[in-house]
């Protein structure tokens, strides 16, 4: 994987790291089968994550198409700057939008994956980081696609700083089942990616 990184835009750190570990993971041994795997990356950055999970699938000859969402225009050209260098943009769309704003409901996703801004703080300061002020509206948005709308795996990344606790609680009322959970310790602070499948 070559990535360009642009000024202004989030760069791979160790949670990046840690959430493209999982997603591989997931891919090899939660996906297979025929038809398109559809998978949705929150907050793309550099494409990351995106990379990952075309990489992962065409690795195993399953077709996939990625839609790649970043509300920073920067973050969007970053990620497609990062799909052509590594020849894998036919796999994928890039959206500069909110969140989920633009995916239509029932939209048949078989996985969404983030590493969303899940500090807590003023999340206009800056959006890369902050989440607003429990650290938890990015991911509380990304649950409420995902619950209303059943799609297969969730893969999240949050801190300890920002109520994990509370996302595995809003998950399971829901009838997602956390199957795995992958921690570091950084600091002042954990970094835990989660992996969500409905029961």
């Amino acid at each position: 994987m070559r990535l360009i990184i642009l000024d202004n835009v989030y760069p791979p750190a160790e949670d990046s790291w840690q959430t493209a570990e999982v997603l591989g993971w997931v891919l090899e041994n939660y996906v297979g089968g025929s038809g398109t795997l559809r998978i949705i990356d929150v907050g793309s950055g550099t494409g990351i994550l995106t990379l990952t999970a075309i990489e992962k699938a065409v690795s195993k000859g399953i077709n996939a198409w990625v839609i790649s969402i970043d509300y920073d225009v920067n973050a969007s050209i970053n990620t497609r700057l990062n799909l052509i260098n590594n020849r894998l943009y036919s796999y994928a769309d890039v959206l500069s939008t909110r969140t989920l704003d633009a995916i239509k409901n029932n939209a048949r996703l078989k996985v969404i994956v983030s590493n969303p801004p899940y500090l807590p703080g003023d999340w206009l300061e800056d959006w890369r980081v902050f989440g607003g002020s429990q650290g938890n509206e990015v991911i509380k948005q990304i649950v409420n696609y995902a619950c209303g709308n059943r799609v297969d795996i969730v893969v999240l990344t949050q801190s300890s700083l920002s109520n994990w606790e509370e996302t595995v609680e809003l998950m399971g009322m829901c009838n997602y089942k956390l199957v795995v959970v992958k921690t570091s310790h950084y600091f002042f602070e954990d970094i835990i990616t989660m992996v969500f499948i409905t029961s």
